[in-house]
């Protein structure tokens, strides 16, 4: 499929769904961002006519089911979001909550393993759900980042109660921007789920990007440090 390109204006408005979860933190991140000939505007979303304003959307991390269910009751908004995160000329950055929405499906553990389908914004990724485990098993990890302009001033991303990629299609060619240190690997999601066997190849994949589409299983809004919606807006949005 070929993406037409879209002559985005100078103040570009961006969008983060505010629903519920961690959407303060994203928009005071963006805010600070000054790129080169263009000005970021970011706001809340919670209707569909706000959603229609933006050139480009961040869904924070949060409760994926409670996110989907606000939007389900808010006139036209779930069917516009899905809309938006499929569409491939839109730049859409899903972070924990957001990555598992962003997925094709999702499993979930426990005494219940099922599957969730999601709204799927990266096509042929299957993540699990939690698999990092309890919030009290939340955990920060150094990350060494090749794609920033500065890699050797390592990243510390914040996981907390973090979804893992469960499987990528071969057909996926995503881009692995990040990926975990092997002592912080968890384990593998049960092999008799609905989703089928997990790739064990794949679970330390925290941070993907296809095209203008980027997930992240950490939480960047928390860091500190705005580089990685430094590298979303830079790469994804103005596709620089």
């Amino acid at each position: 499929m070929t993406i037409q390109p879209i002559v985005l204006p100078e103040t570009i408005v961006i969008g983060v769904l505010a629903l519920q979860g961690a959407f303060v933190e994203h928009i005071h991140y963006l805010q600070k961002l000054r790129p080169q000939g263009h000005t970021i505007k970011a706001i809340p979303i919670r209707t569909l006519s706000e959603l229609e304003q933006c050139q480009a959307l961040v869904i924070p991390g949060g409760e994926s089911t409670v996110i989907s269910s606000i939007a389900s009751h808010t006139p036209g908004l779930l069917e516009a979001l899905i809309e938006f995160a499929r569409n491939p000329a839109k730049a859409v950055w899903g972070t924990c909550a957001g990555m598992i929405l962003m997925a094709d499906v999702d499993g979930i553990g426990g005494g219940r393993k099922k599957m969730v389908k999601g709204w799927e914004g990266i096509g042929g990724m299957k993540v699990w759900r939690n698999l990092y485990g309890t919030q009290l098993e939340s955990f920060e990890a150094s990350l060494t980042i090749p794609s920033f302009s500065n890699p050797s001033k390592p990243f510390n991303a914040i996981f907390i109660r973090a979804p893992a990629v469960h499987s990528l299609s071969p057909e996926s060619q995503v881009e692995v921007v990040a990926q975990l240190p092997e002592q912080f690997l968890p384990p593998p999601p049960p092999s008799d789920s609905p989703l089928g066997e997990p790739n064990l190849e794949d679970l330390g994949k925290v941070w993907l990007k296809k095209g203008k589409k980027m997930v992240t299983s950490f939480h960047p809004e928390l860091s500190g440090d705005v580089r990685v919606h430094e590298f979303w807006v830079e790469k994804c949005v103005l596709g620089r």
